[in-house]
């Protein structure tokens, strides 16, 4: 009958360590760095001003209703006031999470504009087209913005050269 081999209890803890300490993946380090790069700040500038001025069309194209506003309406809402304030804290210190703010708030735009004739608060019409083209305007500046940016870096964050 075969006997079973017992590990000493030195292999035991030579083993847990080797298991614990497993390198960390660098993708979760390197996915921090990037939202943390600084962007240019015409980047920023440009996409806090075409916040304030496609959300104004938006807003004029939507016509008046007596119909009360609903839940997923207000909460959509709601959430809605959070990420803009993110969006412009991230804007402000001219931060790539800023940006992702901006993407997520556009598209988080874009459900409320599905949202505003599916729930039965507006009735659909041409009005509809423009406001979705406004929103789908703000994703596709967020993308580009993301994806095009060079990242910028500050005087302290630069390398230093050695002559």
């Amino acid at each position: 009958m075969p006997t079973r081999h017992a590990l000493s209890e030195t292999e035991v803890v030579t083993r847990n360590e080797a298991v614990s300490e497993a390198p960390r993946r660098p993708d979760i380090l390197s996915t921090r760095a990037w939202l943390q790069e600084r962007i240019n700040v015409w980047v920023a500038i440009g996409v806090g001003i075409s916040w304030f001025v496609l959300t104004e069309i938006a807003a004029a194209l939507e016509p008046a209703t007596n119909r009360p506003e609903p839940l997923i309406g207000t909460l959509l809402i709601g959430a809605m006031d959070v990420v803009f304030v993110v969006l412009l804290v991230g804007l402000a210190m001219r931060r790539r999470w800023g940006l992702v703010a901006s993407l997520a708030g556009a598209v988080l735009s874009t459900a409320m504009v599905v949202a505003c004739p599916t729930s039965g608060h507006h009735q659909f019409g041409n009005w509809w087209y423009g406001e979705m083209a406004c929103v789908l305007a703000l994703v596709a500046i967020s993308v580009a913005a993301l994806r095009y940016t060079p990242a910028e870096r500050s005087p302290r964050e630069a390398p230093r050269s050695t002559r």
